[in-house]
């Protein structure tokens, strides 16, 4: 995920879905957030722990474009899920399942595609990421 991506989607999120949130960096490294004291342009500062130790309360600078993944360890609802991602970011058309044979097995995967708001929206953030990043000669 681009920078922008990032700095658009962490101050929208509900609090009761910051208070769960492993942030994964992009060597490995997970923390459990405890909570996101700030959100800067280049940095997050979190408070929580290193993923499986118990020592608490130590706090993060954690520079935004090392940011691989963010997880919520206590997923809400899927309806409050989605009501709540339409809300940030409009709402995606889903589409049935397809169906794929692999080797002897069927698997069923959904597809989701966005909807021309968000892909808009997407495009932006990209561009302006693009634009505040411009590639390395």
């Amino acid at each position: 995920m681009t920078t922008s991506a990032w700095l658009q989607l962490l101050p929208n999120l509900p609090p009761a879905w910051k208070d769960s949130l492993v942030v994964k960096t992009i060597n490995g490294t997970e923390l459990s957030v405890q909570s996101i004291v700030r959100i800067d342009e280049l940095f997050v500062v979190i408070r929580g722990r290193v993923a499986g130790t118990t020592e608490q309360g130590q706090v993060y600078f954690v520079p935004i474009d090392r940011i691989e993944t963010i997880c919520i360890q206590k997923p809400p609802r899927e309806e409050e899920m989605q009501k709540t991602l339409n809300e940030m970011f409009g709402s995606s058309v889903s589409l049935p399942p397809v169906i794929e044979k692999t080797s002897d097995n069927l698997r069923a995967t959904t597809i989701m595609r966005l909807s021309p708001e968000a892909h808009e929206r997407l495009k932006s953030l990209s561009a302006a990421s693009k634009q505040s990043n411009p590639p390395a000669p």
